[in-house]
């Protein structure tokens, strides 16, 4: 989701684009986009070779986020094996510079409500949020070691468009929606629209200062007013019940077991249930030095609505029963207008 929105930001501001996709990658967000495709991955260094040739800067934003599709160790060699894999292709073929999309859980949570920013300390335990605090580690000692320009950027709780596989972040709304009861959670988290962080990656790109890492967020909100603000964009119940960790574990379970039966991915896990009581809560001052202006969570949480609406991760009959709100629909135009906006840019750029 991030590299999709990534690659419309760069086209829109006339940046000639080079995608890495896997042979079997799923590449309906990049239909009709003017950009240069190399087949490859980044577990295979050979075929990076290919792909960062003749650039300037290398995007890094392939990475797995799960709670339930890959096993840990998978989850660490993607992101170890192959940022490193594609730091020493991009030093290899002169690249100036490697920005990495990394995460906000890098720098830990608190079971208080503070603000954390990037000198906060690491203090996460599960198999995704490890994975990416090696992946950190590990490409700047790289990067140091070959004289590289690394800068890093840890987004928040990404909603918007372009999620055809239904990250995480995503499905957060879905799992309030298709929730018989309803309810919500202590704790909260840092959301932030997935098109925001397009425009950090860019804006760190060009003015960001080596060796530094950016969080990259928006507004800090406890669970129940996400909850509530949901309901209110839906036109749906607001929180009526509040889980403890207890329920909240219980209910992952529930939900994994039907997993197993579905073959389909749970809404949410037992991993993400024992955040609950958590505070994801960042800022993003120093990335508001070079001109990043998110916007609110209400209005990341519409984006995030407008395009679950336009897809099949929202059940036709429980999408008939919704009500969406004005902003819903301005969201989904907003959507529409950019799309048309980045495939006529792209289509000026030379060839």
């Amino acid at each position: 989701m991030v590299g999709a929105n990534l690659v419309r930001e760069l086209l829109r501001e006339q940046w000639e684009v080079r995608v890495l996709v896997r042979p079997n990658s799923d590449t309906r967000a990049l239909r009709n986009l003017h950009i240069d495709t190399s087949i490859g991955d980044v577990l295979e260094p050979e075929s990076l070779k290919q792909a960062a040739r003749d650039c300037d800067v290398l995007f890094h934003a392939a990475a797995v986020f799960s709670y339930w599709t890959h096993r840990p160790e998978e989850q660490k060699k993607i992101a170890l094996q192959g940022t490193l894999n594609a730091i020493n292709a991009a030093n290899n073929a002169g690249v100036r510079r490697v920005v990495l999309t990394s995460s906000s859980v890098v720098l830990g949570s608190d079971t208080q409500p503070c603000v954390r920013d990037e000198s906060s300390h690491f203090n996460e335990t599960d198999a995704y949020a490890l994975a990416k605090r090696a992946q950190a580690k590990a490409a700047f000692a790289r990067a140091s070691q070959l004289g590289l320009e690394l800068v890093a950027v840890c987004p928040g709780m990404c909603l918007g468009p372009h999620d055809y596989r239904l990250s995480p972040s995503n499905a957060i709304i879905c799992s309030y929606l298709t929730d018989p009861w309803k309810v919500t959670w202590p704790g909260g988290c840092n959301l932030v629209s997935v098109r925001d962080v397009a425009k950090g990656h860019l804006l760190v790109a060009i003015t960001g200062k080596p060796g530094q890492r950016y969080l990259l967020g928006g507004e800090n909100l406890e669970w129940s007013a996400i909850h509530a603000i949901i309901a209110e964009l839906c036109g749906c119940e607001a929180p009526k019940l509040t889980a403890n960790h207890t329920s909240a574990y219980l209910a992952a379970t529930a939900h994994e077991l039907l997993a197993l039966i579905t073959r389909q991915a749970p809404l949410t896990t037992r991993t993400q249930a024992k955040m609950v009581g958590r505070y994801y809560w960042y800022s993003h001052a120093r990335a508001t030095e070079l001109g990043y202006r998110p916007a609110s969570g209400r209005a990341a949480l519409a984006h995030g609505i407008a395009w679950l609406l336009s897809t099949p991760h929202i059940p036709m009959a429980l999408r008939a029963s919704l009500r969406p709100a004005r902003e819903v629909y301005a969201a989904w135009q907003e959507i529409q207008t950019g799309e048309e906006g980045h495939v006529l840019a792209a289509a000026a750029l030379p060839t």
